[in-house]
């Protein structure tokens, strides 16, 4: 896996901001970029804000929190699983998205109409100026700490607790699953491997892993194989950001393939891994690999 050369840029399209190496990482909010008229809502009633400032002790801030419920569940008395997933704002509505949403609400309907049972899914806004930071257990070049252990007690200790006291789910790691994209996906993948007692199940789409190189060596110590872990792996080839060569996304992905296989992981049965030659880093690619991913790690 690539390291990142000093002092280069790297442009976080999801938050609109710049991380720039050289001594110690800033991150520097982009300007507002001008996106037209406002987008009319597009999320669906299956769709509610759970909380639109919910308390973050272990981080001192707030999040909003969006919930997403099958279209049976108030008629049902099933249990379901829990997706928890990053970069809340471009998961359901057009209207609070960056780029466009990623049309989890749309793609659950579609799959509950045609008889799949379905899962909860919880959306966690992302932080704003402090996105990278959350989702990133050392910060991009500096080799300072970043906070993802502390966001990621905020999921086990604070969120998940009260999403499973409050709602019908199955609690185990098998039916928990955790998801994101780009940065998210980086924090995806360290709550599987710091936290696989929790969440069984990762969905993680276009990982920049050459920012946190050391992800594929902590998996090899971290993570042996549990019965019944998945994860779900996708890049495009088409993928660039800032300054990056084309497809370094894709390039870097094998490698945590490697280390996964290396603790017991068996491709397909527990491991997928996708290389998309048209795929880019987008909401509308991720949208699209969506329904793949919740298949293979519900299935």
């Amino acid at each position: 896996m690539k390291h990142r050369p000093h002092g280069s840029t790297y442009v976080d399209k999801l938050a609109r901001r710049e991380a720039i190496g050289g001594g110690l990482a800033a991150l520097i909010a982009m300007p507002s970029i001008a996106l037209g008229q406002a987008e009319s809502s597009t999320r669906s009633a299956t769709v509610t804000i759970l909380d639109a400032a919910m308390d973050m002790p272990s981080l001192g801030r707030t999040r909003r929190i969006w919930l997403y419920l099958p279209p049976d569940y108030q008629s049902s008395r099933r249990r379901y699983p829990v997706i928890y997933m990053q970069d809340g704002q471009n998961l359901f509505d057009r209207a609070t998205s960056y780029a466009g949403e990623w049309q989890v609400d749309e793609t659950l309907n579609r799959l509950a109409a045609a008889g799949d049972p379905g899962a909860i899914v919880v959306g966690i806004d992302n932080g704003g100026e402090n996105r990278t930071a959350e989702y990133h257990p050392v910060l991009p070049w500096s080799g300072l700490p970043g906070q993802a252990d502390a966001y990621l007690a905020f999921l086990t200790d604070t969120l998940k607790p009260l999403i499973d006291r409050r709602f019908r789910t199955k609690r185990d790691r098998v039916h928990t699953l955790i998801m994101g994209a780009s940065s998210g996906a980086t924090l995806a993948l360290y709550a599987g491997i710091m936290r696989p007692d929790v969440f069984g199940r990762v969905g993680a789409f276009s990982t920049p892993l050459w920012l946190n190189p050391r992800l594929d060596q902590l998996a090899r110590t971290k993570q042996p194989y549990r019965r019944g872990a998945r994860v779900f792996l996708v890049s495009g080839r088409d993928e660039q950001v800032g300054d990056e060569p084309k497809g370094i996304f894709a390039e870097d992905q094998p490698a945590m393939v490697e280390a996964l296989i290396e603790v017991g992981y068996k491709p397909e049965r527990d491991i997928r891994s996708r290389i998309v030659e048209d795929g880019t880093h987008s909401e509308r690619f991720w949208a699209s690999e969506f329904e793949g991913a919740y298949r293979f790690l519900t299935g």
